[in-house]
Parts: structure tokens; C-alpha cells; sequence
């Protein structure tokens, strides 16, 4: 007993896999959403009651220009960003080249010696933070925005005594007795960056349409003599 394969109907099949998968991953470009800063508070330290507020484009940082005793600041710098090379963070570990990523900022600049006591919340799972004086000059370029002045490089960062009290899990930022003086205290946090729903929902529909040929292309097969 022989089957009769339809050639042409198999490799119409093949294409159509091949150009649902190429589609795919042309969506899964295309629409990589980004990550935003959702939220914060102070709650202790001599910043406390503080309030946390989140900056918008254009500001500067870096050199006394928050300059608030009683609040805690995020902002959001470039998102969707392709490593060019692995990224080494001070908390973290290394993020390989080729991951896409977003990058926001956190300050706590008073004018006097103040601590504080909080946590910074995002939209994505945190894969780290940066917050060594160097590394954070090194990433400006890549990671930072042009409507965003990065004042006194060699004073940015944390002060050492400030790094046992920084940790995070998933997408929550926790700050633990920050001592900060002038010019303050920054750092940057590197946030994972995952396809929006639609896109998921697009590439399923189309591995849909390439099952639905196929079924189709069984049932015109001939039987068998």
C-alpha cells in the first residue's frame, strides 16, 4: 500500500512555517515593550515623612540639583536598549550581550547630611544596579538620555557605607539607611524587558493558521488503494 505525498503541498507548509516563525520574531522586535518606574516611598530614616517623587525629562542630576531633605527620586532612562557587550553590575552579576534592557535612575540628594529608609518599585524584574562612580560614566552613553544632564561625574554613585543598604528582589528596589551628603546619592537599575502581550497573542494566531493548513493539507491527501 502506497501514500501519495503532495510535494508542493509540504513545502507550501515549510514556507508557511518558516514565515510565521520569521514574522514572529520581526513582532517580537518591533513591539518589546519598555519598563517604567511604578512607585516608592520613604519610609524611615531622618528623610522620614518624605514623599517619592518620580522626574520627567528634561532635568540634571549629579550636582546638588534635587536638593530636597525629605524625598527620594526615580526617572526612567533609555528602554528596549541591545547590550552591545556584557554588562558587569556592581549588584548582580553580568547580563550578557545581546540582552535587551531598560535603565532608570534613583536619587536621594538633600541639602544637609540626611538618611533614608525606602524602596523604588518598577514594571519589569530588576536584573541589577550599578553603582559605582565609573560604571555609571561608562553607561552614560548607552544607558542615559539626552535630555538628561549627568553633572560632577567623579562624585556620583554611593558611598560605601551606603552599598550594604542597597539589595532588590524581583521589581522592587529596597534602600536600607542611605547616609547621603552633597551631592547626594545615585545609582542606576538595569530592569529586564519582556515582549507586550500582543505580540505573544500575534505569533500563537499564526502557529494557528500553519496547524490549520496542515489539517487541511491531510484531509486532500487521496486514500489509499
Amino acid at each position: 500500500m502506497e501514500m501519495e505525498v503532495n510535494h508542493e503541498g509540504v513545502g507550501n507548509m515549510l514556507k508557511s512555517v518558516a514565515l510565521t516563525v520569521a514574522a514572529g520574531g520581526l513582532l517580537l522586535s518591533a513591539t518589546t515593550a519598555g519598563a517604567a518606574v511604578t512607585g516608592g516611598a520613604i519610609t524611615g530614616g531622618t528623610a522620614s515623612p518624605g514623599m517619592f517623587i518620580i522626574l520627567t525629562p528634561p532635568f540634571a542630576v549629579g550636582e546638588d540639583n534635587q536638593q530636597n531633605n525629605t524625598a527620594l527620586y526615580a526617572f526612567n532612562e533609555r528602554q528596549g536598549v541591545v547590550l552591545p557587550a556584557a554588562l558587569t553590575l556592581d549588584l548582580g552579576g553580568t547580563i550578557a550581550a545581546g540582552t535587551r534592557v531598560s535603565s532608570h535612575g534613583v536619587v536621594f540628594d538633600p541639602v544637609a547630611s540626611r538618611s533614608v529608609i525606602g524602596y523604588v518599585t518598577f514594571d519589569r524584574p530588576i536584573l541589577g544596579i550599578i553603582w559605582d562612580t565609573d560604571g555609571l560614566t561608562a553607561t552614560d552613553g548607552l544607558l542615559g538620555l539626552p535630555t538628561i544632564t549627568y553633572n560632577s561625574p567623579p562624585l556620583r554613585g554611593l558611598e560605601t557605607r551606603d552599598i550594604p543598604g542597597t539589595s532588590f528582589v524581583g521589581n522592587k528596589l529596597f534602600i536600607d539607611d542611605w547616609d547621603a551628603r552633597t551631592p547626594g546619592d545615585n545609582i542606576r537599575v538595569i530592569t529586564a524587558v519582556v515582549p507586550e502581550p500582543v505580540t505573544w497573542a500575534m505569533l500563537i494566531a499564526g502557529f494557528g493558521l500553519v496547524g490549520h493548513a496542515a489539517r487541511r493539507q491531510r484531509a486532500r491527501r487521496p486514500a489509499a488503494a
